[in-house]
C-alpha cells in the first residue's frame, strides 16, 4: 500500500506542476514585433555633378548635382526615387555610409533603388549626387540629369 501511495503521490505532483507550467505566460508571448514606420523626405536638385565612370561628383553647393537630407533617429533603411525633369532616368550615387567627399563608399541608382539600402552606424545625412554618363553608360539610364527630385523613403525595418 505504501508503495502505491508513494506512485499517486509523484503523478499527482507531476500533474499539479504541469498545470502550473502550463499556466505560466509564454516569455515570447507578449512580444511584438515592431512595426515598420516610413517617413518619405523630398528634395530638389539642378544639374549634375561629375561624371559616371570618370570622375564622381562632389556634393560641395546642394542642391547643385546633389542633395542632402537629414536622417532621423530610428531609421535605418533607405529607398531612393529620383524624377527628373527631362522624363528620363539617371544615375545617382547614394551615400547610404557616410560622406565626407566623392570618394565615400556609395551605391548607384538608375531612377530607382531595387530595394532598401541599410544605413550605415552614425550616419545622419544621406547624400545624393547626381552624376552625368559616360559612354560606358548602360541603357536605360542614359539620360543627362537636368533637373528634378530626389525621394528618399526611410524606414526602421526593411
Amino acid at each position: 500500500m505504501g508503495r502505491k501511495r508513494s506512485i499517486l503521490a509523484v503523478l499527482m505532483s507531476a500533474a499539479l506542476l504541469t498545470g502550473v507550467i502550463g499556466g505560466l505566460p509564454d516569455a515570447g508571448a507578449g512580444k511584438k514585433k515592431k512595426k515598420r514606420v516610413e517617413r518619405t523626405a523630398e528634395a530638389q536638385y539642378v544639374g549634375f555633378s561629375g561624371f559616371r565612370g570618370a570622375v564622381e561628383g562632389a556634393c560641395d553647393s546642394p542642391p547643385v548635382g546633389c542633395v542632402s537630407i537629414p536622417i532621423e533617429p530610428g531609421e535605418k533603411f533607405v529607398s531612393i526615387e529620383v524624377a527628373d525633369n527631362a522624363g528620363q532616368p539617371v544615375w545617382a550615387s547614394v551615400y547610404v555610409y557616410g560622406y565626407s567627399d566623392a570618394s565615400s563608399a556609395h551605391e548607384h541608382v538608375c531612377g530607382a533603388s531595387d530595394g532598401p539600402f541599410s544605413i550605415g552606424p552614425g550616419v545622419t545625412d544621406l547624400v545624393v549626387t547626381l552624376t552625368q554618363t559616360t559612354g560606358g553608360a548602360t541603357s536605360p539610364c542614359m539620360g543627362p540629369s537636368t533637373a528634378g527630385t530626389v525621394s528618399a523613403t526611410f524606414s526602421n525595418r526593411p
